[in-house]
């Protein structure tokens, strides 16, 4: 593809590195989503969209959408919508335009007021209070992007590697500075920060899972990408990732975080043992905002927990995260963690 034919890609937000999949009706499970998410360490709020298509119409795709607001406040919302875009999302409320450097996203609806603890108790997104929701974030790549196929193919016998392929058979991501602006009922917040954003797409499965840890941060000096699975007795497979330090790109070899011990995101305050830019570190992890989320075997992705499902489905809690390094030096990230329901304690007052 020619330059000029790249840019007139870009000016109509289409993105030529990084289109939507063609869709596959032959694969079993076969499926698509994009993540995106930002946050503004000044404000204490940031941005979180999830979409993908509908398992039963490809044509058709969902996103479940939350706003992460001060003093543990999260409004969210879940729509659906067919996608005229072929780099992204077009719909009435909700776009996201993938470009060569970055991405860019709108949105202007309305979203249920919630808690962590409300959504680690029952599903939210349809119900009141209601609240106007707007947002315009712009993410610029702060490193290049992280292709799990490339490191796949130098990791072919980590069990982090083929279960997340169980999951998904592509995916990119990559991490990102922001600018922006979030309207919430009529008060307004700065989305200046750091984002986050990846793409998967291929069969879908959860079923040989038991639990995982995910990351992605952005530090002073340097970007880790970070993600391993959980065994059945809760051991840790070997991890895969990417640190990207002064223009260097090498694999992780260690990543280790607590585990998910209840649906509202325990233990918020935690230590991380990472790859950093010069060989393991220590990281303190401090969560500045937690979304829990649910993902079934059927790929329904919802927000908050239904304790009352008759299904087994994985439970994730989306985290904000101030990361700080033995040195003093402070980074913000995405931590990802998560367990099957039944692994889980229901809260105070949810019926068995």
């Amino acid at each position: 593809m020619s330059s000029d034919e790249i840019s007139r890609e870009e000016s109509g937000s289409q993105s030529a590195w990084d289109r939507n999949a063609t869709t596959d009706l032959l694969t079993p499970r076969w499926s698509e989503t994009r993540w995106h998410c930002c946050l503004c360490p000044a404000a204490g709020v940031g941005v979180y969209i999830h979409t993908g298509r509908f398992r039963s119409d490809l044509d058709m795709w969902w996103a479940h959408v939350a706003a992460y607001l001060p003093d543990g406040v999260l409004a969210v919302d879940r729509l659906w919508f067919r996608n005229s875009s072929r780099a992204g999302i077009v719909s009435d409320n909700l776009e996201i335009a993938i470009t060569r450097n970055g991405w860019r996203s709108t949105f202007d609806g309305v979203c249920e007021l919630s808690s962590t603890a409300g959504l680690s108790r029952h599903p939210r997104g349809c119900a009141a209070p209601s609240v106007g929701l707007r947002w315009d974030v712009t993410a610029t790549a702060a490193a290049p992007v992280w292709d799990i196929n490339a490191c796949t193919r130098r990791a072919e016998d980590s069990a982090s590697s083929s279960q997340l392929h169980q999951a998904v058979a592509a995916h990119v991501q990559r991490a990102a500075t922001t600018v922006g602006t979030l309207r919430v009922d009529g008060q307004e917040f700065s989305l200046e920060g750091v984002g986050f954003n990846d793409h998967s797409s291929g069969p879908r499965s959860f079923s040989a899972w038991n639990g995982h840890r995910f990351m992605v941060a952005v530090m002073p000096d340097w970007v880790v990408h970070a993600f391993v699975v959980l065994h059945d007795d809760n051991t840790a497979a070997d991890p895969i990732g990417v640190v990207v330090a002064d223009g260097h790109t090498r694999p992780v070899t260690h990543f280790d975080a607590p585990p998910l011990s209840d649906a509202a995101g325990m233990p918020t305050d935690q230590t991380l043992f990472i790859d950093g830019p010069d060989g393991p570190i220590t990281l303190r992890a401090e969560m500045i905002h937690a979304l829990p989320i649910s993902i079934t075997e059927d790929n329904d992705n919802y927000n908050g927990v239904d304790w009352e499902a008759n299904t087994n489905p994985m439970v994730m809690v989306e985290g904000l995260v101030r990361l700080t390094e033995p040195g003093g030096g402070v980074g913000f990230g995405f931590l990802e963690r998560s367990a099957r329901q039944s692994a889980l304690p229901r809260p105070s007052g949810v019926p068995a």
